[in-house]
């Protein structure tokens, strides 16, 4: 299952290993390399890193719905999230999770309380076989760390540079691929105008198949290119 902490922290139905699209080889290769690990409880560590919108919380997502479907648990903490009142002490204890995924941790370097925090949860989590993932917008090397147990822990933790889609035929099958999750074909056509009437951002465009896929559902059609004009007219 996965457990939900400290509040009711859903996954994105579209979170998944499959909806990821990536051009670089070397992501598609340590992506696989993640998978690996998070199947044979290596006590593996990654930091993704890179702009916003390149899918760093998609993957996270994923890796929880991926040990999910491998009868195991996880805990998925969006860090940066001013909604949630979250303090270091959240991290006590879930080393004995064989997955913890934290989003936007650097948000918290610099606060001492919580690079001890992390630091044990890093030391621990490799001692009982578990993968922790983290996510963040600065590399490793960049961050301000004020605690020698950070700087110690953060030696055995992989990084991973993420990069957006910047090819429209592949931000195309990306989109082909949310779809197909949610239950409806995208054709080509209509992939290459919604770039050409908004642009190359996927996070942008993931919003604008929502509405398209709601469209569908009360209108009970494919979604053909006509359809999806008269779509977007009214909206």
């Amino acid at each position: 299952m996965f457990v939900q902490m400290p509040l009711k922290i859903g996954l994105r139905d579209d979170a998944c290993f499959e909806t990821f699209v990536t051009e670089k080889e070397s992501l598609a290769l340590a992506l696989n390399a993640l998978q690996s690990a998070l199947i044979k409880d290596s006590g593996s560590a990654y930091y993704l890193y890179g702009n916003g919108g390149v899918g760093k919380t998609h993957l996270l997502q994923a890796a929880c719905r991926f040990v999910t479907e491998h009868n195991k648990t996880s805990v998925f903490l969006p860090i940066s999230d001013a909604s949630l009142p979250l303090i270091a002490d959240v991290l006590m204890g879930l080393e004995q999770m064989p997955l913890v995924c934290l989003d936007d941790i650097d948000d918290k370097i610099g606060d001492a309380k919580w690079e001890l925090a992390l630091a044990n949860l890093l030391t621990k989590s490799s001692v009982q076989g578990h993968t922790v993932l983290l996510s963040g917008t600065t590399a490793i090397n960049d961050w301000n760390i004020v605690t020698q147990e950070l700087a110690k822990a953060l030696m055995n933790v992989l990084p991973i540079q993420m990069q957006g889609l910047e090819d429209k035929a592949e931000v195309v099958v990306a989109l082909q691929r949310h779809s197909a999750k949610m239950g409806f074909e995208l054709p080509n056509e209509v992939g290459n105008f919604l770039i050409k009437q908004f642009s190359t951002d996927l996070q942008e465009l993931l919003a604008v198949l929502k509405l398209l896929e709601q469209a569908t559902l009360v209108e009970k059609r494919r979604l053909t290119l006509p359809f999806v004009k008269q779509v977007l007219k009214q909206n």
